[in-house]
C-alpha cells in the first residue's frame, strides 16, 4: 500500500510542478509597467499645437503612471519622419507616438512611400483632443457670411486666395474641401507655419484661411481678422455666435484637427490597457481640460477600437479630398 501511495504522489507531483513552472513564466507586464521613463515622440517642432497638447498630456500621464513621460521632438517630412522612428521602436510601451490628423489620416494619401502604415504599424491607444477650424477672412474683404465668400469667389474666378500652413496640411485640405463643395476657384498660398498665415491675413496680404480655433482666438484682438464660420458639427462655446459651415449652407461639412496616442503594433495587451486607462483618467483632470480648452480643443475619451475606427474614417475622407484636388508633396 505504501508503495502504491508513493507512486501515485509521484505521478501527481510531475504535472503539478510543470503547471506551476508555466505560471511562473507568464510575463507580469500589468504589475511592473512602467519601470522606467517613457519616451513620447512628437513628430513636429516645439511650440505648435501638436507639441503643446503632447506636453499637457505627458504631465498628466506622468502623474497617472508614476514614471516620467519625456517628450522627444522629431520634426521633418510633414510628421512622417517621427512617425517612422516610432514605428521602428520596440513594442514594449516605452516609446510612443503623439499622432494627429496629418500624421495618421492625411500622410498616407500624400506620400507615395511612407516609413509606416498607420493601422498596420501602430496600435491606437486613444485620441486625446480634437478641435475645429475657423474660416477667417481679411477684415478688408467685403464679406460677412460664407454665402458672401462664395458669391465673391464666383464673381472673380481665380482671383481670391487662401493660405495654409503648408501643402497637405489640414487647413490646406479643408480649403480644398470648401472649394469642391462650393464649386469655386481660389488660389492656394502655402506657408511654413500658422503664424505667418494670420499675420498676412491681418495685414491684408491674404484673403482667407481655415485656421485652428485656438490660433484665431489668440490673434482676434490684433485687428484685421473677421471670423466667418466654424468647421465643427455644432457651435463652439468659445465663439457661440459663430455659425457652423453646415448652418451656412454646407450640410455635413466638418473638419477637425485631432491628436492622440499610438504605440508600436505588437504592444502587449495589458500595457495597452494600462495606457488607455491612464489617458482616460487624464482626460477627466480639471487642469487638463482647462489647458486644452484654452487652445480651442476638447478632450476625448476613446477605446483603442474607437480610435482605430476614427483613423480609418478620417483617412478615407481626406483620401478623397487629396484625390479630387490632385494634391501632392512629391
Amino acid at each position: 500500500m505504501n508503495a502504491f501511495k508513493q507512486a501515485w504522489r509521484s505521478r501527481v507531483r510531475i504535472p503539478l510542478m510543470a503547471a506551476l513552472s508555466m505560471v511562473v513564466c507568464v510575463p507580469v507586464w500589468a504589475t511592473d509597467y512602467p519601470k522606467r521613463p517613457i519616451t513620447l515622440i512628437v513628430p513636429f517642432a516645439p511650440g505648435g499645437p501638436t507639441d503643446v497638447t503632447a506636453r499637457i498630456f505627458a504631465r498628466a500621464i506622468t502623474s497617472e503612471l508614476g514614471q516620467s513621460v519625456v517628450v522627444d521632438n522629431r520634426p521633418g517630412a510633414g510628421g512622417t519622419l517621427g512617425g517612422g522612428i516610432a514605428a521602428r521602436a520596440a513594442a514594449d510601451g516605452y516609446t510612443l507616438l503623439w499622432g494627429g490628423t496629418s500624421t495618421l489620416a492625411v500622410a498616407p494619401s500624400l506620400y507615395s512611400s511612407l516609413p509606416y502604415e498607420p493601422l498596420k504599424s501602430f496600435q491606437p491607444v486613444s485620441r486625446a483632443v480634437r478641435g475645429p477650424l475657423v474660416l477667417v477672412v481679411s477684415s478688408k474683404l467685403p464679406v460677412h457670411t460664407v454665402a458672401d465668400v462664395v458669391a465673391l469667389a464666383k464673381s472673380k474666378p481665380g482671383s481670391l486666395n487662401f493660405g495654409s500652413a503648408g501643402v497637405g496640411s489640414i487647413i490646406h485640405l479643408t480649403g480644398e474641401l470648401f472649394k469642391s463643395r462650393a464649386g469655386i476657384d481660389m488660389v492656394h498660398v502655402p506657408y511654413k507655419g500658422n503664424a505667418q498665415v494670420l499675420t498676412d491675413l491681418a495685414g491684408d496680404h491674404l484673403d482667407m484661411a481655415f485656421v485652428a480655433l485656438g490660433h484665431m482666438l489668440t490673434h482676434l484682438n490684433d485687428g484685421g481678422l473677421r471670423p466667418i464660420a466654424i468647421t465643427s458639427s455644432a457651435r463652439n462655446s468659445l465663439v457661440p455666435d459663430l455659425p457652423t459651415m453646415a448652418e451656412s449652407g454646407y450640410p455635413g461639412f466638418e473638419s477637425l484637427e485631432w491628436f492622440g496616442l499610438v504605440a508600436p503594433k505588437e504592444i502587449p495587451a495589458d500595457v495597452l490597457e494600462k495606457l488607455n486607462t491612464a489617458f482616460r483618467h487624464a482626460s477627466t483632470q480639471q487642469a487638463v481640460r482647462a489647458d486644452v480648452a484654452r487652445l480651442g480643443f476638447s478632450p476625448v475619451e476613446e477605446t483603442p477600437q474607437q480610435f482605430s475606427e476614427a483613423i480609418a474614417a478620417e483617412s478615407a475622407k481626406w483620401r478623397q479630398v487629396v484625390k479630387e484636388a490632385n494634391v501632392s508633396v512629391e
